[in-house]
Parts: structure tokens; sequence; C-alpha cells
């Protein structure tokens, strides 16, 4: 064997019993969490001690993260993707969350309770149901859809 490759097989074998030790010290195990129960949701309980959106209902423990819920026995898993949520999650309002659903944000401000914003209001108020291009369409008294009146004329 050359004196280089006697080197270089040296150094690798350094590299990979040492490798750990480079590693450094694991860090602190993350903290238990401190279950307290959300009040609108009747039995889910939030931990607001950790960083993830966790919370426990039913015996279950259900995960919220990157836009999907998540659901396992235990704290360890193994988690399985949740097909429908039980119905007192869809109670939960966004402080509960540290990244809520969009569900849990809220309602729309600035409408005062109208069913869309001042502007489409105005359209609408002005010819009832249909939108403001189409009220041209309809003849007096028409109760077709504007793309269906020619068909049956």
């Amino acid at each position: 064997m050359s004196r280089l490759r006697k080197i270089g097989l040296i150094f690798s074998l350094v590299l990979l019993v040492g490798a750990p030790a480079l590693a450094g010290p694991p860090g602190p195990p993350p903290p238990a969490p401190g279950w307290t129960p959300v009040p609108q949701a009747p039995g889910v309980e939030y931990a607001p001690n950790l960083a993830a959106d966790l919370f426990r209902y039913g015996g279950r423990f259900y995960n919220y993260s990157q836009g999907r819920w998540q659901q396992g026995p235990g704290l360890n898993g193994p988690w399985t993707g949740v097909p429908q949520l039980p119905a007192p999650f869809y109670l939960i309002q966004a402080p509960y969350f540290k990244n809520p659903p969009g569900w849990a944000k809220g309602k729309k401000t600035g409408w005062q309770g109208a069913p869309m914003p001042p502007g489409q209001m105005k359209k609408f108020d002005r010819g009832g149901s249909l939108p403001p291009g189409q009220m041209k369409k309809m003849p007096r008294g028409g109760s077709r859809p504007p793309g269906q009146m020619k068909k049956f004329d």
C-alpha cells in the first residue's frame, strides 16, 4: 500500500471513530406538555408551553403542522393523518394555536355583518340576484339565466 493511501485510510478511520465525539453533547430534552383546557371546546386540552400546536382529546393526541392535522395514541406517535377532526376542534379559536388553520382565524372585519364587501353589495342592491353585467341581458320578467335565453326562444 502506498504511503498516501495509508494516510487517507488512517484519516478516514479517525473521522469515523471521532464523529460522535465531534457532535457535542445532546441538548436538553423537550419540556413535558403543560395541559390547559380550551374553554370553548369541551374535552379539548392544549399545550401552551410547547412550540407546536399539540392538543389532547378523548385519549388521543392531535398535532396541527404545515396545514395538516395528525393524530397519535401517544406523544411519540405513531402519527397518522386525520381525515375528519372531532367536532369540538372547530370551536377552538386562533389564540390557542401558534399557526391557526383558516377556520380559526376568525371572520373578516369591516363588512359590518354583511355577506360580502360593501362595493359588491351596491351592485347586488341595484338589480337583484344577478351580477351587474348579466342584468342587462335579462328580458323583462324573464326567469332563465342569460346564457339559456337563446335556446328557448
